[in-house]
């Protein structure tokens, strides 16, 4: 094999902002990668960053690992190619990523060209897919109806190579992209190279979470692979970590419902008959892989608006709680629900309130048990008044084996009242759909800027 075809693409780290181990990342470049590439989303956190458009990591953090990648990659004339932006990839955590991208070239002196690539699919496009019959539910999922297509009040499309391929042959040094598959990031060098093939992706999936593939992370940062037309290969950036094929293989399964057949946007790749070789006392050799194509689709992520939520935490240790607080805590949800009714005019339907507890109440010993009240409701102002009608509750509801006054409850912090952020504002997933698609550029809206 020639040493032409073979494709070196780097991982900076499984996730932007983690403050990968810049050590790792300086000796993986010595391999002169293609590519330098990096995740910055998952759905691992929830709902929340989508719905919100606010990114889950820390600015700071995650304009250093940029700094780094954007420098670096400019100098040596690699491109560098990030995907599901700002955690959820809509338009306003890539225009987040973005602003810093642009702060970097202005303090950093840089001058390249930046492909921004936004994936987020606006809800008439949305409802205009529906009724053409292009939006398909997966496993376990129901046909939408239009009633569902109307509350999802942010909607993205996990897109595949494709974006980044055309970003790239437009001349883009940097590229900052929406929602993506995670492998798409990786794979797009290799597949504009001509080796768009089984051995890519396979690799694609190992390197998509940086140096979590190893055989024990020592510090979180860079992964390489070699792609080639009949075998890839993967090790860590870090000289002094290892790759083996139980490491490799295990994260072959990672995330996957079905580890021998991993599903991207038109095509399949099926590892039950790969083999995994190690080359040396870090490198795993992977070969026998194959993949065909199948119809082109791309995941739905979307969210719908759930209310405001409240919650409160508190510990119970008083024994003649604990030995009937089944009892107790039933009381309390029923005497909270018929106080909210007589005093705020709601039903138990107009709003969500549950309770989790922590520990066992027959085995608490020296410990408190926890226990946390969650509220949804439809206004801030219904929320408030509901969990502290909860705690309250909690706090005096008596029992029969006391007489007179009691406080039953202990509150960590005062308030006894906490919220999420943003004012607690609440969503959920309500998409586990896939789109039909003739042309893979067509949910990507692709802008190129001079910095």
């Amino acid at each position: 094999m020639s040493e032409k075809r073979t494709i070196c693409i780097m991982a900076a780290a499984g996730m932007l902002g983690s403050t990968f181990d810049e050590e790792a990342f300086y000796h993986a470049l010595e391999a002169n990668p293609a590519m330098i590439g990096c995740d910055s989303g998952t759905t691992d956190s929830g709902p929340y960053y989508l719905g919100a458009g606010v990114a889950r990591m820390n600015r700071s953090a995650a304009k250093r690992d940029l700094t780094l990648m954007i420098t670096e990659g400019i100098a040596r004339s690699i491109p560098v190619l990030v995907g599901s932006a700002g955690t959820a990839g809509a338009d306003a955590n890539v225009d987040w990523m973005v602003d810093i991208v642009r702060e970097i070239a202005s303090e950093q002196k840089l001058r390249f060209k930046l492909a921004v690539i936004k994936t987020e699919i606006p809800q008439d496009m949305l409802m205009s897919y529906w009724e053409d019959g292009k939006i398909l539910p997966l496993p376990g999922a129901e046909p939408l109806t239009r009633e569902e297509i109307s509350k999802v009040v942010r909607c993205v499309s996990a897109v595949g190579p494709e974006p980044f391929m055309q970003a790239l042959r437009e001349g883009a040094q940097v590229i900052i992209a929406g929602r993506t598959t995670d492998t798409s990031i990786f794979t797009a060098v290799p597949a504009l190279a001509g080796l768009d093939n089984a051995f890519a992706w396979h690799a694609a999936k190992v390197l998509e979470c940086g140096s979590l593939a190893s055989v024990f992370e020592v510090k979180h940062g860079s992964m390489l692979a070699w792609i080639r037309e009949d075998s890839a290969s993967i090790a860590p950036g870090n000289p002094q970590m290892q790759a083996s094929p139980v490491s490799v293989v295990s994260h072959t399964l990672y995330e996957n419902a079905d580890p021998f057949n991993l599903i991207e946007p038109g095509r399949k790749i099926h590892t039950k008959d790969a083999v995994y070789t190690a080359e040396d006392d870090r490198t795993v050799r992977i070969t026998n892989t194959t993949m065909t194509r199948i119809p082109y689709t791309v995941k739905l992520e979307g969210v719908r608006f759930e209310g405001y939520r409240r919650v409160a935490i508190c510990g119970v240790r008083d024994p003649l709680i604990l030995k009937q607080f089944s009892a107790w805590i039933d009381d309390t949800i029923k005497q909270t629900k018929s106080k909210i009714a007589r005093g705020m005019g709601l039903n138990d339907t107009d709003y969500r309130l549950r309770y989790m507890v922590f520990g066992d109440p027959e085995q608490v010993g020296d410990n408190a048990l926890g226990l946390m009240f969650d509220v949804i409701a439809a206004t801030p102002e219904q929320a408030n008044g509901i969990i502290s009608n909860v705690w309250h509750t909690a706090l005096h509801v008596p029992i029969r084996d006391w007489q007179g006054a009691q406080s039953q409850t202990a509150f960590p912090f005062s308030p006894p009242t906490l919220e999420t952020q943003n004012g607690g504002k609440t969503f959920s997933f309500c998409l586990n759909h896939v789109l039909s698609l003739d042309d893979p550029l067509e949910t990507a809206r692709i802008s190129y800027h001079e910095l």
